[in-house]
């Protein structure tokens, strides 16, 4: 008896269209590095980070796809690259809380936004408090 491959199917492991939205309106549409707009198509220009990184294959966490863990980024297809910048300077994107370390709640980590000109704490609701110390 001949076997057939199995096919591998496509898993879906970003977050739903309400938490892409209620992030991109929660940063007013602009990327939370450079705090230029955001525009075009997202994957190519724009991402939504996920702060504490999902690892090979997503994570089971279920707060991975949280607004608390994600932030818009410009993309490769950007003037300015700032997904790029962010996974090429890891220390500085921990530094500044556009990473987050594993087994960290992402909502407790404060993260720079605004071109440097804020600090704020992401919750798991799509909203933001400014951090002020």
């Amino acid at each position: 008896m001949k076997r057939t491959p199995m096919r591998s199917r496509y898993r879906d492991t970003g977050p739903d269209r309400h938490t892409e939205m209620a992030v991109l309106h929660r940063h007013g549409y602009r990327c939370a590095r450079c705090d230029a707009v955001i525009v075009g198509e997202r994957g190519l220009d724009w991402v939504l980070h996920h702060r504490r990184p999902r690892g090979a294959g997503g994570s089971s966490l279920p707060d991975t796809n949280s607004p608390a863990n994600l932030i818009p980024l410009h993309g490769p297809g950007a003037d300015e690259d700032c997904h790029g910048h962010v996974e090429s300077h890891r220390a500085e994107a921990l530094t500044f809380g556009w990473l987050v370390r594993q087994g960290a709640d992402p909502a407790s980590v404060p993260v720079l936004i605004e071109h440097g000109a804020r600090r704020v704490l992401l919750d798991h609701d799509g909203d933001m408090t400014e951090v002020t110390s």
